[in-house]
């Protein structure tokens, strides 16, 4: 995934000038661009951690975000694709096939766009049923769409009614992504995160609780250690209750670290749940799925 060279030269002019609006809701304002250039390159420099074999775990905690941010557009505070940069390097690296798992509370529409045409890349997006918001983000996320050319069939969008809550998600984790993930056979993964799908923030509703971020990393940890060699990067998205998105993120790491007993306790959150709800909206998307998609039916 590369911006084009007039997108680049649009931020940079607009920086140079200080700042302008770039598109509904998203500002580039003094200090955005340098802002945005260090977080891609501190995604970079995670992936590289991993490239590299230091290591197979690799967190970038970095602002602003950026999986709405497609090669040609600006959108939803993003400006730059932090963890599509990061495919793009794993892939020039030698790397044959990523997998990204995006579990933001909006469609990682930037990064799905980016490799839309790619079988090199699986993006599977977890997201609150929202539909488009405008021209800057024309993707609806719904089931139908699905890549185009040789990347038909490698982009999953598992858009989830309000108040999936924790055993929705981890339903849809291990009936829906995993298989995904086998069917891929990835050589490196990405888990694209945050906290606005939590129980409490005012950007979501999903109602997922502690327990839940660490489900999905527990979930994420053991599908890299089977088919990446355990490797894994985690990029940060969104979150907007500062207190709870801490606390989410600190369940979601124990989980992907595999604590075995948590550290911390989950202070406020209780919702109740409609399981069955939840399980028949994902049972429909996985028969969508697999009617549609060749290599998810390949014995």
């Amino acid at each position: 995934m590369c911006n084009s060279s007039e997108y680049i030269n649009e931020l940079v002019e607009a920086d140079r000038k200080g700042g302008k609006p770039i598109c509904a809701g998203t500002f580039l304002n003094p200090g955005s661009w340098d802002s945005a250039l260090l977080a891609a390159g501190t995604t970079l420099s995670a992936m590289k951690y991993i490239i590299d074999g230091h290591g197979n775990l690799s967190y970038a905690l970095v602002r602003p975000p950026g999986h709405h941010a497609q090669p040609n557009q600006a959108d939803g505070y993003c400006f730059l694709n932090n963890a599509g940069l990061a495919v793009h390097l794993a892939l020039s690296s030698g790397y044959k096939k990523v997998a990204v798992i995006d579990i933001d509370v909006h469609y990682g529409n930037g990064t799905a766009e980016g490799f839309y045409g790619s079988d090199k890349v699986l993006t599977i997006s977890l997201h609150m049923n929202h539909g488009s918001w405008g021209p800057s983000h024309p993707q609806n996320g719904t089931v139908d769409e699905l890549g185009k050319e040789k990347g038909f069939g490698y982009n999953l969008n598992v858009p989830l009614p309000n108040g999936t809550g924790d055993k929705g998600y981890d339903y849809a984790m291990r009936n829906l992504v995993a298989p995904a993930i086998k069917k891929f056979e990835p050589d490196m993964m990405v888990l694209v995160v945050g906290q606005d799908s939590s129980a409490f923030d005012p950007n979501g509703r999903q109602c997922l609780t502690m327990d839940g971020y660490r489900n999905i990393g527990q979930t994420a940890r053991g599908l890299a250690n089977k088919h990446t060699g355990g490797r894994l990067l985690i990029v940060q998205e969104g979150g907007y209750h500062v207190t709870y998105s801490a606390y989410c993120l600190h369940a979601l790491l124990e989980g992907v670290l595999k604590v075995p007993v948590s550290l911390l306790a989950d202070p406020i959150a209780y919702y109740p749940e409609d399981e069955t709800f939840s399980v028949k909206v994902v049972e429909s998307i996985k028969g969508y799925h697999l009617n549609c998609v060749p290599f998810l039916r390949e014995a």
